[in-house]
Order: structure tokens, then C-alpha cells, then sequence
């Protein structure tokens, strides 16, 4: 009788090493669904990324402002340099809207732009520069992203004279017009504005191309992203909208006020600006998620293990196998509902189907239902952890760390009551 516990025992501890061999294989096994998981996710960024693209062609998609500025030119019709705006003041109104492509919704905007200041020429020109200046073309221009964003023609005023539509021309994207630089020549100022209808996604930038450059925006967009070289001075943001003020000197740029047409690049690293869209963001939250999927796994296979060892209840492999796979499908219901809903409302959906039907297919297998709400009731109190490191990114690795302390500390106190050479 002895001999036979004995041998009983050897063979139970023979078939749990043996279990959590199959375990660590299915593990790895379970490496391949988790790899279409992440290449699935990253193609229907893909996708969005498309449509968003797509909308953009055809609405007029980021828009930065660079100007005014006169260009001068040589006889060559090259530009030998150009002058910035002694004041630069610009004002922007901008209404936002929804485009929808396909099963994707992206924000747009139309904005209304004014740039309105004044140019002078810098007092250490010697007449004898200023003799040669006066024999070359002066000619004002305004650079856009795009001019397909324009709405309207612009409106141009330079010296109190508006200057017909008909002589603004076009060079790519930038729009030209000839001044009159005498004022500048006798020691004067030439005072524009400029008015621009202008329609794009996702943002607004515009270049600080004065001497001192003030912006002021305001916006119905009530989840603005302040970006560029230079963030605001000031801001209100509203749940109805924003305004935000910036005030930007010459000496804080990285340009000065006149460039060589070999010095223009310069100007490309300062920009004041906003993202005007709202903050979707299911693909990056999805990919966060998945990050999580084999602590999920791993845990979720401890707890069935534990379980079948303290109840003397053996689990199939195959079995193992099936929870695990649910709890890879947990990750393609959370993307396919996240691009109908909210995030929040598609991880609550996901983890409850998926703890539902692991806990009723758990308490079939152990014969109790006990069994069943227990895991069931672990799986959503995980799944509720995991959710909330996916909101605290920034203290994520605090908590996290914190959070698998405390699941180990819980595995070992309950470790303690088996008996594992029996």
C-alpha cells in the first residue's frame, strides 16, 4: 500500500514537471498569433495613415505661413538676398470640422489669416548700397505649404494701395508681387497687409519672420497641441475652444534680417504653431496593449496551473492551449472595436468577453463555478491593471513594478500551502 502512494506521488510530481514543460512550449508557441496580432495592428495604422493622406491631397493638409518678405533680385532674376519685416503682427481664426474616409475620421480647418506690419532697411546701408538696390527688382512674397489650401484670392495691401489680383503670380507654392521700394530707399517704412483664406488639417504654423513677431490665434478646437520652436506666452484653453498669444524676437530666432539666398534654410527650424485635430490614438494604444500579452498569458496559466495542482484536477494541454488563444483574441476584439469606439469603451468590452468566457469555460472544466469566478474575477482585476499602465505612461514602469511585486508576493503565499513532492 505504501509502495503504491508512493509510486503515485512520483508519477503526479512526474506529470506536473512534465505540464510545465507544455506550458513554457505553448508559451512560445503562442509567439506566432502574437506576431499577426502586431503586423495586423501596424497595417491598419498603415491604412489610416492612407486615408488620412488621402484627405489631405484633397482638402490641403499642414499648413505653415512663411512671410512676408522682400525678395530682391539681380539682373540674373536671381534672388540676391532677402529682407525681413521690421513687425510682423498675425492673427488667425480657425473652425474646425470632420471629414470622414471610410471607417476613419480626420479633423480639418478653415481659418481665416492676416499678417499685417512693416518693412524698413537696416540703418548700416551706405548710400552706395542703396544706389545699387535701387537698380534691382524688389518684389514681396508669401510662402504656403500648399496654395491649394487658398479658399479665395488673397488680399494684398502694401502702402495703403491694394494691389490688383491680377499681378500676384505664383512660383510653386509661394505667392510674388512688385513694391515699390522708393519709401524704403528714402529712409521710410512700407506698411502691408495681407489677408489669407486658407483651409488644411491637422496644423497651423507660421514662420516669425519680423524684427518682432506677435501671433494670435484663436480656435474652437478644445484640444490643441502647441508644437514649433516657440510655445505661447500665453494661452486659455477652453472646453469651447482656445486662444494663445506668442511673441517672438528676432534675436531669439536662428536667422537674421536679411538672408543670402544661400542662407534661406535657416529659416526652416522656427515655427509658432498648433496641431488642431483631436487626439486619436487606438493603433498606438493597441500596440501598448499587445506589449502586455504574455504577462496576461503567463499569468493566466500560473493561476490554472496553481488551481489544477490544488484540486488534483488534471487540465488537457490542449485545453491550455484553447485559453491561451482566447487570450490572444482578447487583443484582435480590442482593435476591431477600438476603431468603432472609444478606447475605453472597446478595452471594457474585450476584457469582459474575454473573462466571461474563460471563467464559464474554467468552472465547466473543474466541475465548480467557484473555480470559474475566480479566475474570471483575475483576469478583469489584470486586465484593469494593464489598462491603467497603459494610461500613466509615465509612470508606468513605477507601477508596473510595483503591481508584479504584489502578484508575486500573492503567488508565493499561495505556493505555500502545496505540498509539490506529494
Amino acid at each position: 500500500m505504501e509502495n503504491n502512494i508512493q509510486e503515485n506521488s512520483a508519477a503526479r510530481r512526474g506529470r506536473n514537471g512534465v505540464k510545465l514543460l507544455v506550458i513554457c512550449g505553448l508559451c512560445i508557441l503562442l509567439l506566432i498569433p502574437w506576431l499577426f496580432i502586431r503586423d495586423m495592428i501596424a497595417e491598419r495604422g498603415n491604412t489610416e495613415s492612407a486615408a488620412e493622406q488621402e484627405v489631405y491631397d484633397k482638402w490641403g493638409g499642414p499648413q505653415l505661413v512663411t512671410g512676408p518678405c522682400i525678395k530682391v533680385y539681380t539682373d540674373t532674376s536671381e534672388t540676391s538676398y532677402s529682407l525681413m519685416p521690421e513687425v510682423l503682427d498675425i492673427t488667425a481664426e480657425a473652425t474646425t470640422r470632420t471629414l470622414s474616409r471610410g471607417i476613419y475620421d480626420f479633423t480639418v480647418y478653415d481659418a481665416d489669416v492676416m499678417l499685417r506690419g512693416s518693412f524698413a532697411l537696416p540703418p548700416t546701408l551706405s548710400e552706395a548700397q542703396r544706389q545699387r538696390l535701387a537698380r534691382n527688382v524688389w518684389r514681396m512674397s508669401v510662402d504656403l505649404s500648399s496654395l491649394k489650401g487658398l479658399t479665395d484670392n488673397p488680399t494684398v495691401r502694401v502702402g495703403g494701395h491694394e494691389v490688383p489680383t491680377a499681378a500676384l503670380t505664383f512660383e510653386g507654392s509661394r505667392l510674388l508681387w512688385t513694391v515699390d521700394v522708393q519709401p524704403l530707399l528714402a529712409g521710410g517704412t512700407i506698411e502691408y497687409e495681407i489677408h489669407l483664406p486658407l483651409r488644411g488639417a491637422n496644423s497651423l504654423d507660421f514662420t516669425p519672420m519680423g524684427n518682432t513677431t506677435t501671433v494670435r490665434m484663436h480656435s474652437d478646437c478644445a484640444t490643441p497641441s502647441f508644437g514649433g520652436s516657440f510655445l505661447p506666452t500665453e494661452r486659455d484653453v477652453r472646453s469651447d475652444g482656445f486662444d494663445a498669444e506668442w511673441r517672438v524676437l528676432a534675436i531669439n530666432r536662428s536667422f537674421p534680417q536679411v538672408l543670402s539666398k544661400d542662407s534661406w534654410h535657416m529659416v526652416d527650424d522656427n515655427t509658432v504653431g498648433v496641431e488642431l485635430r483631436r487626439p486619436v490614438e487606438q493603433y498606438q494604444q493597441n500596440e501598448r496593449a499587445v506589449k502586455y500579452a504574455f504577462l496576461i498569458v503567463l499569468l493566466t496559466f500560473a493561476v490554472v496551473f496553481f488551481v489544477e495542482v490544488r484540486r488534483d484536477q488534471p487540465i488537457h494541454p490542449v485545453q491550455y492551449m484553447l485559453i491561451g488563444i482566447a487570450v490572444m483574441l482578447f487583443y484582435t476584439l480590442l482593435l476591431s472595436f477600438s476603431e468603432h469606439l472609444s478606447f475605453l469603451v472597446a478595452y471594457l468590452i474585450a476584457s469582459a468577453m474575454t473573462a466571461t468566457m474563460l471563467g464559464c469555460y474554467l468552472g465547466s472544466i473543474m466541475k465548480t463555478w467557484r473555480v470559474g469566478m475566480l479566475i474570471g474575477g483575475m483576469l478583469a482585476v489584470l486586465y484593469a491593471f494593464i489598462y491603467v499602465l497603459l494610461q500613466i505612461e509615465s509612470y508606468a514602469l513605477l507601477v508596473g513594478s510595483v503591481g508584479l511585486f504584489a502578484v508575486l508576493a500573492v503567488a508565493m503565499a499561495a505556493s505555500r500551502k502545496i505540498n509539490w513532492y506529494r
